[in-house]
């Protein structure tokens, strides 16, 4: 039984350094677990504090070692080991022995905020505990390095793209001058985080969060898009051209082109549609360019036919520059401003015809259908204005009873349309919640904005140019 009864002292720690990874304890709250008693420790050599001293002093306490066999220590030592006893079951864990390590007071330790990119206050010192009751001296890192000034974004400008040169697309240009955000000005600060209080030096942004415009610088010549009339009815291409003059966008110049003879005077037939191509592809053939790019020198070409017209992909396939066509240009801005669109037409064949052609252009889902107002192409000029005007009111009205948001007039000839479409189709408030959409001015808009980008028709795969292969086969001729 004295044998069981025999403790060996255990090893005293030795002083730890201030630093010591032990001394940074986890986050949390004290443990509730019960804490020793001092009854525990009696089998130790007692450890003294000394305030002036940085580690602790071995006293060798009264006893011999064995539990059962201690003399009890005298009032003074009494009164210490009790005092004792308190401050270190403030400082003790039930997980951490820190009741090894001295007690210390709350280290303050100078900190420049300026060298941190997250700074906590406005003082110039702070003093760091742990989280479970007990202050230790911390290392603070060293300050992050400052970081190298930042660059700013150049902005793009919007140049004249044309059909020749290598510096036709729109180019990086630096900014001259010296506002926040060029070269060499200060760059603008972003917002101090959430929360924070005080100075920091995290970078803030500007109060507003836009950017200043960024605006074209003049062009050098405007854009000049040639305006195809596939029929040979030169009052249709003079109507276009009035009613694009409202609308025309600044820098543009748009040439209207008519079919000449023998091209049929109105496309409502396929036959029709095969005709007028061989005619304007012979006669534009005339006037092309040297380089083969474009006829003359314009930037582009629209087909003013509302249908999938066998035109557009010859011209594709004999010219560089882009080549659209109305319907296709209207069914996608269409598209793109609402959810379900419909078409007016005009003769019953014309509306079976453009339900093939949305479906050849995959967009069968958005489109609610054609209402035909039974006219010819020819008899929108000839007959009375005010017929026409009811007839198109009407086939609208029933567009939107189908679903539609989005009204297209499906013929070039119906430009002086658009309003009796839009007086149609108003809310009972008087609100214009339908839009209606000219197939023109949908071409001119897109292709303007085609010729901006610079980018020329592929010449890769079905577009390849053909007069290559007419050559190897021995035609010389178109």
């Amino acid at each position: 039984m004295a044998d069981l009864q025999q403790q060996s002292p255990p090893t005293i720690l030795q002083p730890q350094q201030e630093g010591h990874p032990v001394s940074l304890r986890p986050g949390g709250s004290r443990s509730g677990s019960p804490q020793p008693q001092q009854a525990l420790l009696s089998s130790y050599e007692q450890l003294e504090t000394d305030p002036a001293m940085s580690s602790y002093q071995r006293v060798p306490s009264a006893g011999s070692g064995n539990f059962g066999s201690q003399s009890p220590p005298p009032p003074q030592q009494a009164q210490a080991m009790a005092s004792s006893s308190v401050n270190m079951n403030s400082y003790t864990s039930a997980r951490f022995p820190s009741q090894y390590f001295p007690p210390q007071s709350p280290t303050n330790d100078q900190y420049n905020p300026a060298g941190n990119p997250f700074a906590d206050g406005p003082g110039g010192s702070r003093s760091r505990s742990s989280t479970i009751g007990q202050n230790y001296p911390i290392a603070v890192a060293p300050p992050m390095p400052t970081s190298p000034p930042q660059q700013s974004v150049q902005p793009l400008f919007a140049q004249h793209s044309g059909h020749a040169g290598s510096s036709s697309r729109p180019v990086s240009r630096s900014a001259a001058s010296s506002g926040p955000g060029s070269m060499g000005g200060p760059m603008p600060s972003m917002p101090t985080g959430s929360g924070g209080s005080g100075p920091s030096t995290r970078p803030t942004s500007a109060k507003s969060p836009f950017s200043p415009p960024v605006t074209s610088p003049p062009r050098s010549r405007p854009h000049q898009v040639l305006l195809i009339n596939p029929n040979s009815t030169r009052a249709m291409t003079e109507a276009m051209l009035q009613s694009l003059r409202p609308v025309i966008p600044q820098g543009v110049e748009v040439t209207g082109y008519t079919a000449p003879y023998p091209a049929p005077t109105a496309i409502e037939s396929t036959t029709d549609g095969i005709m007028s191509t061989e005619a304007v592809l012979r006669d534009l053939a005339k006037h092309a360019a040297s380089n083969g790019e474009t006829v003359q020198n314009y930037d582009g070409m629209i087909v003013a036919c509302f249908s999938k017209h066998p035109l557009i992909d010859a011209l594709r396939e004999s010219y560089d520059v882009p080549i659209i066509g109305i319907m296709e240009a209207s069914v996608y801005v269409a598209r793109m401003l609402g959810g379900r669109f419909g078409i007016v037409a005009t003769a019953q064949r014309s509306k079976i015809k453009q339900d093939d052609d949305i479906a050849a252009y995959g967009l069968t889902h958005f489109y609610v259908g054609s209402e035909a107002t039974h006219l010819g192409v020819l008899e929108l000029e000839s007959r009375p204005r005010e017929e026409v005007a009811k007839r198109v009111a009407h086939c609208a009205r029933a567009l939107v009873m189908k679903g539609a948001d989005t009204i297209l007039l499906g013929c070039a000839g119906m430009t002086d349309m658009v309003r009796a479409a839009k007086d149609a189709v108003r809310d009972e408030d008087g609100r214009r919640t339908v839009n209606v959409i000219d197939s023109v001015e949908a071409g001119v808009m897109m292709m303007n904005s085609l010729i901006g980008m610079g980018i020329p028709t592929s010449k890769k795969g079905m577009y390849k140019g053909e007069k290559e292969g007419r050559r190897t086969r021995g035609q010389n001729w178109l």
